[in-house]
Protein backbone atom coordinates (compact mmCIF):
# COMPACT_ATOMS: atom_id res chain seq x y z
CA UNK A 1 0.00 0.00 0.00
CA UNK A 2 1.09 3.58 -0.54
CA UNK A 3 1.61 6.09 2.27
CA UNK A 4 -1.88 7.58 2.01
CA UNK A 5 -3.54 4.15 2.15
CA UNK A 6 -1.40 3.24 5.13
CA UNK A 7 -2.50 6.31 7.08
CA UNK A 8 -6.13 5.67 6.15
CA UNK A 9 -5.77 2.14 7.55
CA UNK A 10 -4.18 3.56 10.71
CA UNK A 11 -6.98 6.11 11.12
CA UNK A 12 -9.63 3.41 10.70
CA UNK A 13 -7.92 1.21 13.30
CA UNK A 14 -7.83 4.04 15.83
CA UNK A 15 -11.52 4.81 15.21
CA UNK A 16 -12.43 1.15 15.71
CA UNK A 17 -10.29 0.98 18.89
CA UNK A 18 -7.95 -1.66 17.49
CA UNK A 19 -4.51 -2.28 18.93
CA UNK A 20 -2.04 -1.11 16.28
CA UNK A 21 1.50 0.24 16.05
CA UNK A 22 3.34 2.21 13.38
CA UNK A 23 6.88 1.13 12.55
CA UNK A 24 9.01 3.74 10.73
CA UNK A 25 12.51 3.17 9.35
CA UNK A 26 14.61 6.08 10.60
CA UNK A 27 18.12 4.95 9.60
CA UNK A 28 19.30 2.62 6.85
CA UNK A 29 22.21 2.26 4.44
CA UNK A 30 19.80 2.53 1.52
CA UNK A 31 18.54 6.11 1.69
CA UNK A 32 15.32 5.28 -0.17
CA UNK A 33 14.27 3.07 2.77
CA UNK A 34 14.36 5.91 5.29
CA UNK A 35 10.80 7.00 6.11
CA UNK A 36 9.21 3.74 4.94
CA UNK A 37 6.49 2.54 7.29
CA UNK A 38 4.41 -0.48 8.16
CA UNK A 39 1.44 -1.17 10.41
CA UNK A 40 1.58 -3.95 12.96
CA UNK A 41 -1.71 -5.44 14.21
CA UNK A 42 -0.23 -8.75 15.34
CA UNK A 43 2.78 -10.88 14.51
CA UNK A 44 0.86 -12.23 11.51
CA UNK A 45 -1.21 -9.21 10.48
CA UNK A 46 1.20 -6.67 8.97
CA UNK A 47 0.59 -3.95 6.39
CA UNK A 48 3.85 -2.65 4.88
CA UNK A 49 4.26 0.38 2.68
CA UNK A 50 5.25 -0.35 -0.91
CA UNK A 51 9.02 -0.71 -1.23
CA UNK A 52 9.76 -2.90 1.81
CA UNK A 53 10.51 -6.47 0.77
CA UNK A 54 8.74 -9.35 2.51
CA UNK A 55 11.85 -10.70 4.24
CA UNK A 56 12.58 -7.35 5.85
CA UNK A 57 8.92 -6.94 6.84
CA UNK A 58 8.99 -10.24 8.75
CA UNK A 59 12.29 -9.41 10.46
CA UNK A 60 11.02 -5.99 11.56
CA UNK A 61 7.78 -7.53 12.81
CA UNK A 62 9.73 -10.07 14.86
CA UNK A 63 11.91 -7.28 16.27
CA UNK A 64 9.00 -5.03 17.21
CA UNK A 65 6.37 -7.52 18.34
CA UNK A 66 7.62 -7.69 21.97
CA UNK A 67 7.21 -3.88 22.15
CA UNK A 68 3.80 -4.17 20.51
CA UNK A 69 2.70 -6.75 23.07
CA UNK A 70 3.92 -4.64 26.00
CA UNK A 71 2.66 -1.35 24.49
CA UNK A 72 6.10 0.26 24.44
CA UNK A 73 6.95 3.16 22.14
CA UNK A 74 10.69 3.14 21.46
CA UNK A 75 13.48 2.90 18.91
CA UNK A 76 15.07 -0.42 18.02
CA UNK A 77 17.89 -1.65 15.80
CA UNK A 78 17.75 -4.63 13.47
CA UNK A 79 21.16 -6.28 13.08
CA UNK A 80 21.92 -8.82 10.39
CA UNK A 81 24.22 -9.62 7.50
CA UNK A 82 23.59 -6.20 5.99
CA UNK A 83 24.03 -2.81 7.62
CA UNK A 84 21.86 -2.25 10.72
CA UNK A 85 18.44 -0.67 10.30
CA UNK A 86 16.99 1.61 12.97
CA UNK A 87 13.22 1.85 13.37
CA UNK A 88 10.85 3.78 15.59
CA UNK A 89 8.00 1.71 16.98
CA UNK A 90 5.01 3.91 17.93
CA UNK A 91 2.08 2.39 19.82
CA UNK A 92 -1.51 3.46 19.17
CA UNK A 93 -3.16 1.53 21.96
CA UNK A 94 -6.95 1.72 22.30
CA UNK A 95 -8.35 2.93 25.61
CA UNK A 96 -9.17 0.08 27.97
CA UNK A 97 -12.78 -1.06 27.58
CA UNK A 98 -14.90 -1.43 30.71
CA UNK A 99 -18.14 -3.38 30.30
CA UNK A 100 -20.60 -2.91 33.14
CA UNK A 101 -23.26 -5.61 33.11
CA UNK A 102 -26.15 -4.27 35.14
CA UNK A 103 -27.35 -0.67 35.29
CA UNK A 104 -28.25 -0.43 38.96
CA UNK A 105 -27.13 1.93 41.71
CA UNK A 106 -23.52 0.68 41.85
CA UNK A 107 -23.08 0.98 38.08
CA UNK A 108 -23.65 4.75 38.07
CA UNK A 109 -20.60 5.85 40.13
CA UNK A 110 -18.47 3.13 38.49
CA UNK A 111 -19.35 4.47 35.03
CA UNK A 112 -18.63 8.04 36.14
CA UNK A 113 -15.24 7.02 37.55
CA UNK A 114 -14.43 5.07 34.39
CA UNK A 115 -14.77 8.23 32.32
CA UNK A 116 -12.46 10.10 34.69
CA UNK A 117 -9.88 7.33 34.24
CA UNK A 118 -10.24 7.39 30.43
CA UNK A 119 -11.83 3.99 29.97
CA UNK A 120 -14.15 3.42 27.03
CA UNK A 121 -17.28 2.41 28.92
CA UNK A 122 -20.23 0.25 27.91
CA UNK A 123 -23.24 -0.28 30.16
CA UNK A 124 -25.56 -3.15 29.28
CA UNK A 125 -28.90 -4.09 30.85
CA UNK A 126 -32.06 -5.71 29.53
CA UNK A 127 -34.38 -3.23 31.29
CA UNK A 128 -35.27 -0.17 29.17
CA UNK A 129 -35.97 1.97 32.22
CA UNK A 130 -32.39 1.39 33.44
CA UNK A 131 -30.40 1.15 30.19
CA UNK A 132 -30.77 4.81 29.26
CA UNK A 133 -28.13 7.32 28.23
CA UNK A 134 -29.74 9.79 30.62
CA UNK A 135 -28.73 7.60 33.57
CA UNK A 136 -25.20 7.23 32.23
CA UNK A 137 -24.35 10.51 30.45
CA UNK A 138 -20.59 9.95 30.70
CA UNK A 139 -20.68 6.43 29.20
CA UNK A 140 -19.69 5.88 25.59
CA UNK A 141 -22.21 3.13 24.89
CA UNK A 142 -25.42 2.17 26.70
CA UNK A 143 -27.08 -1.02 25.47
CA UNK A 144 -30.57 -2.30 26.20
CA UNK A 145 -29.84 -5.95 25.47
CA UNK A 146 -29.84 -9.31 27.22
CA UNK A 147 -26.56 -10.21 28.90
CA UNK A 148 -26.57 -13.57 27.15
CA UNK A 149 -26.73 -12.13 23.63
CA UNK A 150 -24.32 -9.27 24.37
CA UNK A 151 -21.54 -11.46 25.72
CA UNK A 152 -21.95 -13.91 22.85
CA UNK A 153 -20.44 -11.49 20.35
CA UNK A 154 -18.78 -8.51 22.07
CA UNK A 155 -15.05 -8.33 21.19
CA UNK A 156 -12.85 -9.43 24.09
CA UNK A 157 -9.11 -8.98 24.51
CA UNK A 158 -6.41 -8.08 27.03
CA UNK A 159 -7.76 -4.50 27.15
CA UNK A 160 -11.27 -5.57 28.16
CA UNK A 161 -12.48 -5.38 31.76
CA UNK A 162 -15.88 -6.84 32.66
CA UNK A 163 -17.83 -5.95 35.78
CA UNK A 164 -20.89 -8.02 36.68
CA UNK A 165 -23.26 -6.03 38.91
CA UNK A 166 -26.49 -7.61 37.72
CA UNK A 167 -29.69 -7.86 39.75
CA UNK A 168 -29.51 -11.61 40.39
CA UNK A 169 -27.16 -14.57 40.39
CA UNK A 170 -29.01 -16.15 37.45
CA UNK A 171 -27.86 -13.25 35.27
CA UNK A 172 -24.30 -13.66 36.56
CA UNK A 173 -24.44 -17.31 35.54
CA UNK A 174 -25.76 -16.49 32.07
CA UNK A 175 -23.05 -13.87 31.57
CA UNK A 176 -20.25 -16.08 32.84
CA UNK A 177 -21.36 -19.04 30.73
CA UNK A 178 -20.83 -16.91 27.66
CA UNK A 179 -17.62 -15.26 28.84
CA UNK A 180 -15.94 -18.46 30.01
CA UNK A 181 -16.82 -20.37 26.85
CA UNK A 182 -15.20 -17.78 24.57
CA UNK A 183 -11.73 -18.36 23.14
CA UNK A 184 -10.97 -14.68 23.63
CA UNK A 185 -10.41 -13.75 27.26
CA UNK A 186 -10.76 -10.38 28.97
CA UNK A 187 -8.08 -9.10 31.32
CA UNK A 188 -10.52 -9.01 34.21
CA UNK A 189 -13.95 -10.25 35.22
CA UNK A 190 -15.25 -8.87 38.50
CA UNK A 191 -18.48 -10.08 40.09
CA UNK A 192 -20.26 -8.41 42.98
CA UNK A 193 -22.23 -10.45 45.48
CA UNK A 194 -22.53 -12.02 48.89
CA UNK A 195 -20.79 -15.30 49.76
CA UNK A 196 -24.07 -17.13 49.31
CA UNK A 197 -24.64 -15.62 45.87
CA UNK A 198 -21.06 -16.35 44.78
CA UNK A 199 -21.30 -19.94 46.03
CA UNK A 200 -24.51 -20.42 44.04
CA UNK A 201 -22.86 -19.13 40.86
CA UNK A 202 -19.81 -21.36 41.24
CA UNK A 203 -21.95 -24.39 42.00
CA UNK A 204 -23.73 -23.99 38.67
CA UNK A 205 -20.57 -23.33 36.66
CA UNK A 206 -18.03 -25.81 38.01
CA UNK A 207 -19.62 -28.81 36.30
CA UNK A 208 -19.11 -27.17 32.87
CA UNK A 209 -15.78 -25.36 33.27
CA UNK A 210 -12.37 -26.45 34.64
CA UNK A 211 -10.78 -24.54 37.51
CA UNK A 212 -8.34 -22.69 35.23
CA UNK A 213 -11.31 -21.02 33.50
CA UNK A 214 -11.77 -18.88 36.60
CA UNK A 215 -8.24 -17.41 36.63
CA UNK A 216 -9.47 -13.97 35.53
CA UNK A 217 -12.53 -13.95 37.81
CA UNK A 218 -12.37 -11.66 40.84
CA UNK A 219 -15.13 -12.18 43.37
CA UNK A 220 -16.12 -10.69 45.72
CA UNK A 221 -15.14 -7.74 43.60
CA UNK A 222 -12.90 -4.92 44.83
CA UNK A 223 -10.23 -4.28 47.45
CA UNK A 224 -11.03 -4.43 51.15
CA UNK A 225 -11.39 -0.78 52.17
CA UNK A 226 -14.63 -1.19 54.13
CA UNK A 227 -16.74 0.24 51.30
CA UNK A 228 -20.45 0.58 52.02
CA UNK A 229 -21.99 3.28 49.82
CA UNK A 230 -22.21 2.89 46.01
CA UNK A 231 -19.52 5.54 45.63
CA UNK A 232 -17.18 3.80 48.07
CA UNK A 233 -17.83 0.47 46.36
CA UNK A 234 -16.92 2.10 43.03
CA UNK A 235 -13.58 3.23 44.50
CA UNK A 236 -12.93 -0.29 45.82
CA UNK A 237 -13.76 -1.85 42.45
CA UNK A 238 -11.63 0.53 40.44
CA UNK A 239 -8.69 0.16 42.81
CA UNK A 240 -8.73 -3.55 41.98
CA UNK A 241 -9.19 -2.99 38.23
CA UNK A 242 -6.22 -0.60 38.15
CA UNK A 243 -4.10 -3.03 40.17
CA UNK A 244 -4.83 -5.75 37.57
CA UNK A 245 -4.33 -3.37 34.64
CA UNK A 246 -1.02 -2.06 35.97
CA UNK A 247 0.12 -5.45 37.31
CA UNK A 248 0.44 -4.23 40.88
CA UNK A 249 -0.44 -5.89 44.18
CA UNK A 250 -2.87 -3.28 45.46
CA UNK A 251 -1.03 -3.26 48.81
CA UNK A 252 -0.46 0.08 50.61
CA UNK A 253 2.66 1.84 49.36
CA UNK A 254 3.66 2.48 52.97
CA UNK A 255 3.93 -1.25 53.71
CA UNK A 256 7.17 -1.60 51.73
CA UNK A 257 9.01 1.14 53.60
CA UNK A 258 7.49 0.92 57.07
CA UNK A 259 10.54 -0.81 58.55
CA UNK A 260 12.89 1.63 56.83
CA UNK A 261 10.93 4.48 58.34
CA UNK A 262 11.66 3.02 61.80
CA UNK A 263 15.38 2.42 61.30
CA UNK A 264 16.95 3.08 57.93
CA UNK A 265 15.83 6.66 57.50
CA UNK A 266 17.27 7.65 60.90
CA UNK A 267 20.57 5.96 60.08
CA UNK A 268 20.84 7.78 56.77
CA UNK A 269 20.20 11.13 58.41
CA UNK A 270 22.94 10.42 60.98
CA UNK A 271 25.45 9.67 58.24
CA UNK A 272 24.71 12.98 56.51
CA UNK A 273 25.49 14.87 59.71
Amino acid sequence: MNKQELYQELSAAITKRKHVSLVTITRAARKEMIGKRMLLFSQEEIYPETGIDRTLVLKLAELCFPFFREQITRSAVLYGKDDPITVFHEVFAPPPHLIIAGAGHVAEPVAHMAKMLRFYTTVVDDRPEFARQGRFPSSDDVRCQSFHSYFQSVPLNEFTYVLLVTRGHQFDVLSLQQLLSRNEKPAYIGMIGSRRRIAGVFEQLRTDFPDESFSHLYTPVGLDIGAETPEEIAVSIFAEILAVKNRKSGAPLSSTIRELAKTGFHERRKRKR
